[in-house]
């Protein structure tokens, strides 16, 4: 595996690679957090950068809305899916078993892209949090969550709205 050269890397840590993969649109003048309408499935703090996964109120197998936001806090730059994507079609969860722990994920599919929102935890190293991008199947981005933590991630979660479960996993970052 090639190493990625150091100015490409920093710019993955800062997140500006996840945030250029969609094009702007008028999306941007949505919250990254969710909103008062939206239960927060997932939301930390990365740095200056807000990852989320909001649903909708209504959320069960055959109704609702899920979205992915990554961004500032008052302005993501990246949702995913748009409104006319049917979520469930493009999303995926998922756990996690390590030795001593164990984890649960979301996988966001707009290919040759994956966004991977995770939460996990093992003996030795403890909790973790944070966003994987993978492009292609190949991980270009990793950023762990810095600040207080929102999960609702598991199977609990993944029944109650219906969410398929994922065909594979990913390499978590270290």
């Amino acid at each position: 595996m090639n190493p990625i050269p150091p100015v490409v890397s920093r710019a993955l840590r800062l997140g500006v690679v996840a945030a250029a993969l969609l094009p702007p649109g008028p999306a941007a003048a949505v919250p990254a957090r969710c909103d008062a309408a939206q239960r927060a499935l997932f939301t930390c703090s990365a740095g200056r950068k807000t990852i989320s996964v909001c649903g909708s109120r209504d959320l069960a197998p055959s109704a609702g809305r899920i979205e992915y936001r990554f961004g500032r806090a008052r302005a993501a730059e990246l949702r995913y899916p748009p409104a006319h994507v049917e979520w469930r079609r493009v999303t995926r969860g998922g756990t996690l078993t390590f030795s001593g722990g164990g984890g649960a994920f979301l996988a966001f599919t707009r290919a040759p892209y994956r966004y991977i929102v995770y939460t996990a935890s093992g003996r030795g190293w403890g909790p973790r949090s944070g966003l994987v991008v993978e492009k292609k199947g190949r991980r270009i981005a990793g950023l762990r969550c810095t600040g207080a933590l929102t999960s609702e991630l598991g199977p609990a979660l993944f029944e109650a709205a219906g969410i398929e479960v994922a065909d594979d996993a990913f390499e978590l970052p270290r």
